[in-house]
């Protein structure tokens, strides 16, 4: 994972989605979830019906519901995380609006957004899940999930998660981050191109 290292007014702490995980060395078991998840099937067709009878606001209607019932989905599998599968929270824990605000434990990042910038690592988490197979999502050439209400990522339950933005990175994380991926630098430096600060 990167690592924040632009420094902002009175911060203290670089994160990285990794500070979230326990060290192999520190003999305490840990564990990170993975999910995709799509509400997308079918929609597309749906959404070209409306428009062969020229009813363009029926057809961004189905596509918006079903990006928020991809979301929710996301949200109600990450719940389930937390109250079943991993069991460090109560079912009934939250009210509705705590849950909106996001007040409960644990994070879902996803590939692409801040703080996990980069793209291209939802080819090894889709290789993890087989979840072309399991969803009948698949990725594009430029990494964009198909059908296009789709939503993957990871959940996190260490107590002091939160999102966070990686920013602007520098050349020698790149070095490293290419040398861990097993990607070339020039490569890292084209899906990360707006994370660089050089």
């Amino acid at each position: 994972m990167l690592r924040q290292q632009w420094e902002r007014v009175g911060q203290k702490d670089f994160r990285s989605l990794a500070d979230y995980v326990a060290p192999l060395d520190s003999g305490q078991p840990d564990y990170v979830g993975a999910f995709a998840v799509t509400t997308g099937i079918g929609c597309d067709e749906l959404a070209a019906e409306f428009e062969d009878d020229h009813d363009e606001y029926s057809s961004i209607m189905a596509k918006a519901v079903a990006d928020r019932l991809a979301e929710a989905f996301a949200e109600y599998l990450h719940h389930y995380v937390r109250t079943h599968a991993w069991h460090y929270e109560h079912e009934h824990a939250y009210q509705p609006e705590d849950l909106i605000a996001e007040k409960y434990r644990g994070i879902r990042p996803a590939f692409g957004y801040p703080a996990c910038p980069d793209h291209t690592r939802k080819t090894p988490l889709f290789e993890l899940l087989d979840a072309t197979t399991n969803t009948g999502i698949t990725l594009t050439e430029s990494y964009a999930m198909w059908p296009a209400a789709s939503v993957s990522g990871m959940y996190f339950a260490h107590p002091e998660a939160r999102y966070f933005a990686v920013d602007r990175i520098l050349k020698d994380q790149v070095e490293s981050y290419a040398e861990r991926t097993g990607m070339t630098i020039d490569m890292v430096e084209r899906w990360l191109a707006p994370n660089l600060g050089y």
